[in-house]
């Protein structure tokens, strides 16, 4: 055991100071992006419960900065936020009925989970594209925490059968584990959600008159050292959507969390806006590579493409789920091909294509994964 390996393990020991305070049932900590924002599926979660449990809960939001994060102004006065690290933090950890989150907690490896207890993992993306090379790219300490706390993993949520098939093994939690429930933050695909357009537009002073493409690629390389990627030729594409769709469209561009983006001019630079589920409810067309965002716009009809000029680099019974052929949208590897792609799109083509899909990976999404991880977890309704 190597230095470091040994000095988490002795912190970790050092937690059980807090085993002098009891477990409160009642209070739920919650994080995203390991402190980063408020947002994804904990915060949806999180609404369902504030309209539809006991209003005795309490729930923490653990974030790297309390003064300036984003709270979304719906929760605003209804949550306390904690400062990751602090021993606030550390607290909380050690006496939350349940730990809900989506990726990792600030420090989680060294807060044991107490009997009484309930870790529940939302995970942070749908569908089965790019495989999760999780053991690849990581350091011998990292690979000790995700099977410590892959151990303590009570729930974790999925969104297809193929992606509980194959993340048991590459998170290290036991296969009875997963819950076949959808993603709470795909709930809102399943009402009426016109009003995420309006809000949209009015953050980034964009006519409502004017059509959204929403490109969103995520990041290249390992996660821990994360590559920005190669942007659209964004006046072809753009040109392509107003010929084929009509209309005249303005582009949002968001890149994946993990990555500091390059600035593109003549763009609406969305990267850094609070909640990625309202930006695809309010786009008119989604062009994305092997981003999980597919699986998410798929819950819609509208239009989506695949920009991929490095899948030759890519080994497809490697290191894809699903053959890329089969995935929801069209892809294209050049210029030509996506200026093609757009030109030759076919409404009907385009939903039976992707309903194959969510029908070959069984998709569990119905609309009510926050109803039923509330059931799963017991909690006390109003």
């Amino acid at each position: 055991m190597d230095i470091k390996t040994a000095g988490m393990y002795i912190l970790r020991g050092g937690m059980n100071v807090f085993r002098i305070f009891p477990v409160k049932k009642k209070k739920i900590v919650f994080c995203s992006f390991t402190g980063k924002s408020v947002n994804c599926n904990p915060m949806y979660f999180n609404r369902y419960l504030l309209e539809h449990a006991a209003r005795d809960y309490e729930y923490v939001w653990v974030v790297n900065d309390p003064e300036q994060v984003f709270v979304p102004e719906d929760l605003r006065g209804r949550i306390r936020l904690v400062k990751a690290g602090s021993m606030e933090y550390f607290r909380d950890m050690m006496t939350a009925g349940m730990v809900i989150y989506n990726v990792g907690l600030p420090s989680g490896s060294l807060v044991p989970k107490r009997n009484g207890q309930v870790w529940v993992h939302t995970w942070h993306g749908g569908g089965s594209f790019k495989v999760a090379n999780m053991g690849t790219e990581m350091t011998s300490v990292q690979k000790t925490i995700r099977h410590m706390v892959g151990r303590q993993l009570d729930v974790f949520l999925s969104s297809n059968r193929v992606f509980t098939e194959a993340f048991p093994e590459a998170m290290e939690v036991e296969p009875s584990h997963f819950y076949n429930t959808g993603l709470p933050r795909n709930d809102l695909f399943f009402g009426d959600y016109s009003y995420c357009r309006e809000k949209v537009c009015r953050y980034f002073k964009i006519p409502e008159e004017k059509k959204l493409l929403l490109f969103a690629p995520t990041f290249r390389g390992s996660f821990y050292q994360a590559e920005d990627v190669d942007n659209l030729d964004y006046s072809r594409v753009v040109r392509a959507l107003e010929q084929r769709f009509g209309g005249s469209f303005a582009v949002l561009e968001r890149k994946h969390h993990a990555v500091k983006p390059k600035i593109t001019e003549g763009v609406y630079h969305a990267s850094d806006y609070p909640d990625m589920q309202e930006l695809l409810a309010a786009a008119d067309v989604l062009i994305t590579d092997y981003s999980s965002s597919m699986w998410d716009f798929a819950m819609t009809d509208k239009p989506g493409f695949l920009y991929i000029p490095d899948l030759s680099r890519f080994d497809e019974k490697k290191d894809f789920y699903t053959p890329v052929r089969q995935w929801p949208y069209p892809y294209a590897v050049d210029m030509d091909g996506m200026e093609r792609l757009i030109a030759e799109y076919d409404q009907e083509k385009a939903v039976r294509k992707k309903d194959e899909y969510l029908k070959l990976v069984d998709c569990y999404e119905k609309g009510n994964a926050s109803e039923q991880l509330m059931r799963i977890l017991k909690i006390e309704g109003k």
